[in-house]
């Protein structure tokens, strides 16, 4: 199994190989206590199951709570954001493009290594690079904040 990699907060640890771009990618997810990932869409479906915990989407038009044995699947360009409000980490199963998993591993710094607290400058500098280079949409922090999430 490969190294768990922390992506700004959540963690992410590939279950298969990064082959080639025929082919999906699987991936174990967790994201922390009060941990959240701001509105995005990217071309590249995701489909996630939760395997423990509670975790709130939002999908377009409101958020949605997803527990354990609920499946979320997010087809290409719809915008997205998750968030978990409680106090129990979420683990989910996540299937996607090989260009997601790609992309992860490029934002990604190994988890041990990642100091507790809000990402660094720097390193929000480097994932809004990347990012952009791979063709994703972020929304900005107005859009966030429509939606009920708070950048900085």
């Amino acid at each position: 199994m490969s190294e768990v990699l922390d992506v700004l907060g959540p963690r992410i640890q590939h279950l298969t190989e990064l082959s080639d771009d025929q082919t999906y990618c699987l991936m174990k997810g967790e994201v922390g206590p009060g941990v959240f990932v701001p509105i995005h869409s990217h071309e590249d479906r995701e489909t996630f199951f939760v395997l423990s915990g509670e975790i709130e989407a939002w999908t377009g038009d409101k958020w949605t709570v997803y527990r354990v044995g609920d499946t979320l699947d997010i087809p290409g360009n719809r915008k997205h954001a998750w968030r978990n409000s409680t106090s129990e980490n979420v683990t989910l199963l996540i299937a996607s493009t090989v260009k997601m998993g790609e992309f992860f591993n490029e934002i990604g710094r190994p988890a041990d290594s990642v100091p507790p607290g809000p990402p660094e400058p720097a390193a929000l500098q480097h994932f809004v690079e990347v990012a952009l280079s791979y063709g994703y949409w972020l929304g900005t922090p107005d859009d966030n904040a429509t939606i009920g999430l708070l950048l900085g």
